[in-house]
């Protein structure tokens, strides 16, 4: 018998991720308008940690039926990377790597998206009275000058990385004292400074290649969004390889 979760779970699931995949190294939004105005087009997918029926992967069999439907077992994706986990058996995404991931995810949406996905009406206005398409720019060049930000896992040294964004970290914090509190850009530099103490204190300086992907990719989603952000509100253009980290 497959234990499925039920729909309050899966709506829960989806909340808490933001409707993004919580693959470190996938940057999808799971959500998006339908033809129908009145509808929205969701392709996420509430994924078991462990699976939902004995024949499937990662399954445990120490799991109550309690256990196994909880949403403590389940971590939103897209649709790619769900049928993604589970190939080979799952042998390739064990258990306490999709904990890690949705630990991560969570914990950043948590942290450094809130308030920052969704422009409102007041900013809106903001924007339209105050031009800050300079400042936008400056931070844009700054995130640019963050190789740490795109550049390849394996070419990475995890103690660069740490020191590239405690300096970026460094040039927000500097930055944000000449951004008023109204300003949508405010809250993009707190969302990106937040990342930033985030990896800080929850990854080890000699992280391997995996916890690199996972604590670097976590933080990398965070950027992307906001540089989409910032791209999409003040029509400013990043540089092709910061690019790569955006939300399709």
């Amino acid at each position: 018998m497959r234990h499925n979760f039920s729909k309050d779970t899966i709506k829960k699931l989806a909340e808490r991720a933001a409707f993004i995949c919580s693959n470190p190294s996938c940057p999808r939004l799971t959500i998006g308008p339908s033809i129908d105005g009145n509808k929205s087009i969701k392709t996420g997918v509430a994924a078991h940690i462990c699976a939902a029926s004995p024949d499937g992967p990662r399954y445990d069999m120490s799991q109550s039926e309690t256990e196994r439907k909880s949403i403590n077992n389940g971590i939103w994706l897209c649709a790619t990377c769900s049928v993604l986990i589970d190939k080979n058996q799952g042998l390739d995404y064990p258990a306490p790597v999709l904990r890690k991931w949705k630990k991560d995810h969570e914990s950043l949406i948590s942290s450094c998206l809130e308030g920052s996905i969704n422009i409102t009406f007041d900013a809106l206005k903001y924007i339209q009275q105050h031009d800050e398409r300079n400042l936008a720019k400056k931070i844009i060049n700054e995130l640019d000058d963050k190789g740490a930000l795109f550049v390849e896992y394996h070419l990475e040294n995890p103690c660069f990385v740490a020191e590239s964004l405690k300096e970026l970290r460094t040039c927000l914090t500097s930055l944000l004292s000449q951004i008023p509190d109204e300003s949508p850009l405010f809250i993009v530099c707190k969302s990106i400074r937040e990342a930033c103490r985030y990896y800080m204190n929850n990854t080890s300086k000699d992280a391997g290649i995996k916890e690199l992907e996972f604590s670097l990719g976590a933080v990398r989603k965070i950027v992307g969004i906001n540089v989409k952000r910032i791209s999409e509100t003040y029509g400013v253009k990043p540089s092709p390889q910061l690019s790569t980290i955006m939300p399709d």
